[in-house]
């Protein structure tokens, strides 16, 4: 069995996608792991996923488990997240085999309604506010971390949670009473823990909803962290290609609401 693995799921053509990866083939190559990006949908949950691109990449994140059978250690990340040049180890820094570790984001951001649908679900209450982000997820051989996906309950959650993914997810880890720990906010840096202007001191920054900027400037902005969080001067043809991506994933979104 193989060590360390660190997944990504990159559907479409989101020109921010390219940094992105750019950051993590880096990573990989820093922490000694190898790297995948899925960029097509394996069709498990195919009788979901209704035809929507966004949904089978949520869905395929449920899917992760099976990287367990040849790996010992799995790092999932969002794909709209850039990792830094000085970010830690993650492996080294959270080293128990036994957890699963994302942030818990409902001790910073209130999640009152999906902590109600899990609770409904598992039929009984919920006394506290911890609900993680699966932004960055990181898992082992120990935790047994989803190895079997709930398909009823998977569908209660499609139909009911606006982040239908992490709420199964964290009903998930709460059914099988798994050992989730949170993760620093450095390793899942999001608009919540703090002003703009400090990201650049994270390990993972991520650039989530309409957090740092609006969704349809998202790509420049990481266009342009990238560039200076790596010194990186793009060429002429690097350039043009993204300014061209950019076009037509603003024009796509544009079109969508007619």
């Amino acid at each position: 069995m193989k060590k360390n693995l660190i997944v990504t799921i990159m559907f479409g053509s989101d020109p921010s996608f390219y940094f992105a990866k750019k950051s993590f083939i880096d990573y990989a190559k820093k922490v000694d792991a190898d790297f995948i990006c899925l960029t097509e949908y394996s069709g498990d949950f195919e009788s979901l996923s209704k035809s929507n691109m966004l949904h089978e990449a949520l869905f395929e994140k449920l899917a992760l488990g099976r990287y367990l059978k040849k790996y010992q250690r799995v790092l999932y990340i969002d794909g709209d997240i850039l990792i830094t040049p000085q970010a830690k180890n993650i492996f080294t820094e959270y080293p128990n085999l036994d957890n699963v570790y994302m942030l818990n984001e409902g001790l910073l951001s209130e999640r009152k309604e999906e902590l109600r649908l899990i609770s409904s679900r598992i039929k009984k209450p919920i006394n506290d506010r911890n609900y993680f982000n699966a932004g960055v997820i990181l898992f082992s051989s120990g935790a047994k971390f989803l190895q079997t996906v709930l398909i009823k309950d998977l569908q209660f959650f499609y139909n009911s949670s606006h982040w239908f993914d992490q709420t199964y997810i964290n009903y998930i880890c709460r059914l099988n009473e798994l050992n989730v720990f949170s993760l620093t906010g450095n390793f899942n840096r999001m608009a919540l823990l703090g002003p703009a202007d400090t990201r650049f001191s994270a390990d993972f920054i991520h650039y989530a909803g309409n957090g740092y900027c609006s969704k349809k400037t998202r790509p420049k902005l990481m266009f342009n962290d990238y560039c200076a969080l790596y010194n990186y001067k793009p060429k002429l043809k690097v350039r043009l290609n993204y300014i061209y991506g950019y076009v037509i994933l603003r024009a796509k979104r544009i079109l969508a609401k007619f």
